[in-house]
């Protein structure tokens, strides 16, 4: 008996067949099961080594913080637009943290010129989809999406440059891989809505450098407790400190480290919605502004 593995379905709609990417399913015997946890866990925990700290990724570049902050802004724009624009080209929504996770480790390692940033971001993006989806954004499509500012000669090109210098470890734990581990955890009323805020907690703390120097466990935990407390969804009554201590038993997070997490995060969420909301059909150009 042979396996058949279809990475897309054809769909009947009415006069002409569409077609359907066949994304992964969540497994709840698979995320229930302890062995899974322990191994998220024992994964990450070589990765803390290899985390950038946040003075080093703008240490010995002409590169400013501020400028990481526009060009990791573009790059979760990047994946808004490829979802809104071709089904087929959606973007997960660990995409876009672990391109920011690769442009991290790179930039800490290696000096960029300005004037390549917005490249090294693309080929971020562009690594993270073959790593997280079924089907990948495309060199064509990013291409078009920077307004022909990056070539795809020059994606390949950076696509194998990037992967050299990360030692071609691309495998990385992300704060998004504990999230089902620890909604089950919870009682919860709407798991779906919880999911979709929490998805947006861990993007924002992405943009934000600071964050690299937490575990994705503590991440996660952080993002959990603020979407839960913020949507008030849960069936009994517990404070954002009694949920922390529950997602911390769960997943035996450093305390202290959890508690600054969640403290750096609650700023943080503050502080975005005081901004004005960012316009999302803005072109790339806006990146090119670094250079000036």
């Amino acid at each position: 008996m042979e396996l058949l593995c279809l990475e897309t379905v054809e769909l009947d709609c009415g006069s002409q067949l569409k077609s359907r990417t066949v994304r992964a399913f969540r497994d709840a015997v698979l995320t229930q099961d302890s062995r899974v946890q322990q191994n998220l866990l024992s994964s990450e925990r070589p990765n803390i080594s290899s985390r950038p700290e946040p003075g080093s990724v703008t240490e010995n570049t002409d590169v400013q913080p501020y400028m990481r902050r526009i060009l990791t802004g573009w790059m979760l724009q990047l994946s808004v637009i490829c979802e809104q624009v071709c089904e087929d080209q959606k973007c997960e929504e660990e995409v876009f943290p672990l391109a920011v996770h690769y442009l991290d480790r790179y930039m800490s390692q290696h000096p960029v010129q300005k004037s390549r940033l917005q490249l090294l971001g693309t080929v971020c993006m562009f690594l993270a989809s073959k790593l997280r989806e079924s089907v990948p954004l495309s060199a064509s499509k990013l291409s078009v999406y920077t307004d022909h500012g990056v070539t795809i000669p020059e994606i390949l090109q950076w696509e194998v440059l990037v992967v050299s210098r990360l030692n071609w470890d691309l495998a990385s734990v992300l704060p998004s891989d504990f999230l089902e581990v620890l909604l089950q955890g919870l009682p919860l009323q709407n798991p779906t809505l919880v999911r979709r805020h929490v998805h947006s907690y861990i993007a924002l703390t992405a943009t934000e450098l600071k964050f690299s120097i937490f575990t994705p466990s503590a991440v996660a935990c952080s993002c959990v407790t603020a979407a839960v407390i913020r949507l008030n969804v849960l069936t009994e009554t517990l404070t954002a400190d009694a949920l922390l201590q529950v997602l911390r038993n769960l997943l035996n997070v450093d305390e202290t480290s959890l508690c600054e997490c969640y403290s750096a995060l609650e700023d943080t969420i503050e502080l975005t919605l005081g901004r004005t909301s960012p316009d999302l059909t803005c072109t790339p150009d806006d990146v090119q502004d670094v250079m000036r």
